[in-house]
C-alpha cells in the first residue's frame, strides 16, 4: 500500500486524498486466526508541507471472530482510525502498510463478543445459555474453600 512522495511534493499545503485496498495477505496478516472476509479498505488523506507528510486516514474491513462467551463465530465490521506525521526525507514512496496494520490490531475488540448480553455457556453441561436455560443447579460454591466455610461455621 504505497503513496507517492514526489506527486505530494508537487501539491504543498493541499490534501491528497487515496482510496487504496489490499487483502490480508499482502499485508501480512493472514495467520489463519481470524478470517478475512473481505479486503482492508483504507480511505486516506496525505498532506505535503515543510518537508512534513501528515497522515490521516481510516481503515475498513470484515472479519470472522469467535465470541469469548458462547464461542460462536459472527462478523465484526472492523472501522478504525489512524493518523500520524512523517518526515519525508528523500523518499519517493511511503509503504502505509504499518499504519493499517496497526489499526487493524487496534480495532480488533480485546474481548470478542457476538452481543453484549451474550449469556455464553453453563460451565457444567455446555449448553448455549442464550438459546435455551439448561437444567443444571446454579451452585457457585468453591469447593477448595469448604475447609474455610467449616472454620467459619464453628465459630
Amino acid at each position: 500500500m504505497n503513496i507517492s512522495i514526489e506527486d505530494l511534493k508537487k501539491l504543498p499545503g493541499e490534501a491528497v486524498k487515496y482510496t487504496l485496498t489490499a487483502a490480508a495477505e499482502q499485508l501480512d496478516l493472514a495467520d489463519g486466526e481470524v478470517e478475512f472476509l473481505e479486503p482492508f479498505t483504507v480511505e486516506l488523506l496525505a498532506t505535503y508541507s515543510n518537508g512534513k507528510i501528515n497522515l490521516e486516514g481510516v481503515v475498513h474491513s470484515k472479519v470472522s471472530l469467535g465470541c469469548g462467551r458462547c464461542l460462536k463465530t459472527y462478523v465484526f465490521p472492523l472501522t478504525e482510525k489512524f493518523c500520524d506525521e512523517v518526515q519525508a526525507g528523500d523518499m519517493a514512496v511511503l509503504d502505509i502498510g504499518d499504519w493499517v496494520r496497526e489499526a487493524y490490531f487496534i480495532g480488533l475488540p480485546l474481548k470478542p463478543l457476538c452481543h453484549e448480553a451474550c449469556k455464553g455457556l453453563c460451565h457444567r453441561c455446555g449448553t448455549d445459555m442464550n438459546e435455551k436455560q439448561c437444567e443444571c443447579s446454579i451452585d457457585e460454591e468453591n469447593h477448595r474453600l469448604s475447609v474455610l466455610k467449616k472454620l467459619l461455621e464453628e465459630k
